[in-house]
């Protein structure tokens, strides 16, 4: 018999290029040449396997363990989320004064013992005040990471690192999803306490890597080089405040308003999906894969470039129109049957998650070129506030758009999209990084017989 030689198709070999591409991309974010930024993505990675875990075994813990209602759990996430926004600003606040690492290092283990303290969770009051101790203290901690990415390095290393922390934050987010299928096949109180548990844990171990000598060094304040080498005293500078500077309010608005995408793909094209589609419910999950296996390929390619505030400003446009063609596409999925608009939803993501990828590299090319060196953790503190604000308004702008208008509703939010996209490349426009002055030496006081 003559053999017959077997190749793979078209579709096996795209698969086993995303498959290389991927590895490739997390492998070398793991060994990364810089110790320092090593260290801090093992800590994240660490924190991200925790909050995969939490994702996953909140909701089912809350509402059986606890026993509160959709309302309560409800109620108590939204005073978390503006908990939040209050501790996004505390933790540029802190991190000014006592260093961004040292506040770090100090708040995952405090992170870690409050989520443990989910379990003695009894009662919605109980369950509110810790899920906003929690919330507070997890955007404080973003606020310190964030700033420890624009303080310690500088120009393309900032985003790329960004970058290749979105990567690995992505696969450990969805590996402790997976971990967390252990405790939810059990079902048991027990297993989902000793889960809630294993977050805490998690989150606080996340603290070591960060205690590495490379990662003190290079993430230690120091004083101005030439003042240090010349062995002077300086004046203290603090640098500008964030809520003097007009522009970089105005980019951080928008970025907050971008940040309702977030919500947008975790909450409302999962509740579109299911409520307003004739898409199968199980098609949500593949949905939420398609959206990490994109960001895993494409982040670090769109980041590139984006330390020039002229190029950042272009890829937050770029992103916000491929948001906004998918909010396009998710419109048209409401009378269509289930194969059409499972195709279509299908393709509505993965030009979300594209549009995400571009607009994610854009706005942290523009935070952070945009803020004043002497003042990074301030003004990241401020971006964040954005964020949380835009995550915490989220579920309600989707509601009150999409769910409630339909189509109208869809193009409401493609509009607001185009529209904050638009702000911010003209923001971008002209706009040069700022450069801190040369510190100038306090001079000696003169003895009066001099």
């Amino acid at each position: 018999m003559c053999a017959v030689s077997r190749r793979a198709g078209p579709g096996r070999g795209l698969v086993r290029a995303f498959a290389a591409t991927a590895r490739t991309e997390v492998t070398e974010t793991l060994n990364a040449p810089d110790r320092a930024a090593r260290a801090l993505i093992w800590a994240t990675i660490v924190t991200c396997l925790g909050a995969g875990l939490n994702y996953a075994v909140a909701a089912v813990y809350f509402s059986t363990v606890v026993g509160l209602s959709a309302a309560q759990i409800g109620t108590g996430l939204a005073c978390a989320g503006v908990a939040g926004v209050g501790g996004a600003y505390l933790g540029g606040q802190v991190a000014a004064r006592i260093g961004s690492r040292r506040t770090l290092v100090l708040s995952l283990p405090v992170l870690g013992l409050v989520i443990c303290g989910y379990t003695l969770a009894t009662d919605v009051i109980t369950f509110t005040a810790l899920a906003s101790a929690v919330s507070a203290l997890r955007f404080a901690n973003t606020t310190a990471r964030a700033t420890m990415i624009a303080s310690g390095f500088t120009g393309p290393d900032r985003v790329q690192l960004r970058a290749r922390m979105r990567v690995v934050t992505n696969v450990a987010t969805g590996a402790g999803a997976l971990l967390a299928g252990v405790a939810l096949a059990a079902g048991t109180p027990l297993a989902l306490k000793a889960a809630v548990v294993a977050v805490g844990v998690l989150t606080a171990l996340s603290a070591l890597p960060l205690t590495s000598r490379r990662a003190g060094a290079r993430f230690a304040d120091q004083a101005p080089p030439a003042a240090a080498a010349a062995g002077r005293r300086t004046a203290p500078d603090r640098g500008r405040s964030p809520f003097a500077d007009l522009r970089y309010l105005l980019v951080a608005l928008l970025v907050g308003i971008n940040a309702t995408y977030f919500t947008l793909l975790d909450f409302g094209i999962p509740l579109w999906t299911s409520q307003h589609t004739k898409a199968p419910v199980a098609l949500i999950s593949v949905l939420l894969a398609a959206n990490t296996v994109v960001i895993v390929l494409l982040q670090v390619a769109a980041s590139k470039g984006t330390h020039d505030v002229r190029l950042a400003g272009r890829g937050a446009f770029r992103g916000a129109v491929m948001i906004a063609v998918a909010c396009a596409l998710c419109a048209l999925t409401g009378g269509l049957g289930a194969l059409l608009a499972s195709g279509l939803l299908l393709l509505a993501v993965l030009v979300m998650s594209a549009g995400e990828a571009y607009g994610e590299a854009g706005a942290w090319g523009l935070t952070m070129e945009l803020a004043d060196p002497r003042n990074q953790a301030r003004y990241q503190g401020v971006a964040e506030m954005a964020y949380a604000a835009g995550q915490t308004l989220g579920p309600l702008v989707f509601a009150a758009t999409a769910i409630a208008h339909g189509c109208w509703g869809w193009a409401m939010l493609a509009g607001m999209f185009l529209a904050s996209g638009a702000g911010l490349l003209l923001l971008s426009r002209n706009a040069v990084a700022p450069v801190p002055p040369v510190p100038q030496p306090t001079p000696d006081p003169v003895s009066p017989g001099t």
